[in-house]
């Protein structure tokens, strides 16, 4: 026979609550630099630009908006470190388990970032 003691905890732990803001703080913002990616690359001519003629198009990167990509790259990178680091402390108990979503954004951004700096320095 098994005395169960009830749960008196109100609300997760200090910890625990670090850990979802990193994550969220990791997965938003790298959300957030493939949003800017997609505004500041080079737009393409189609067939219907060709058709048309249309020279509106600008056929640069938008350099203004590679810095804030590179920001948004290095916050959800450290984000990731820091909430792994987070989950690793908190490995104690039998139903902790790793987050899955800061490894892969962990190695997303660090991917990116590596790509973003060979671009800027290269």
């Amino acid at each position: 026979m098994s005395l169960r003691l009830a749960n008196r905890r109100k609300q997760p732990d200090k910890i625990l609550r670090l850990l979802a803001w990193a994550n969220a703080t990791a997965v938003i913002s790298l959300f957030l630099s493939i949003c800017l990616i997609a505004i500041a690359k080079p737009k393409r001519m189609n067939f219907l630009d060709h058709f048309y003629s249309v020279q509106r198009l600008n056929p640069v990167w938008n350099m203004d908006l590679a810095g804030y990509i590179g920001f948004m790259f290095l916050l959800s990178f450290l984000a990731s470190c820091f909430g792994l680091f987070l989950n690793r402390k908190r490995m104690q108990r039998k139903g902790d388990h790793i987050h899955a979503t800061l490894v892969l954004c962990l190695i997303a951004s660090a991917v990116s970032l590596i790509f973003y700096l060979k671009l800027m320095l290269g």
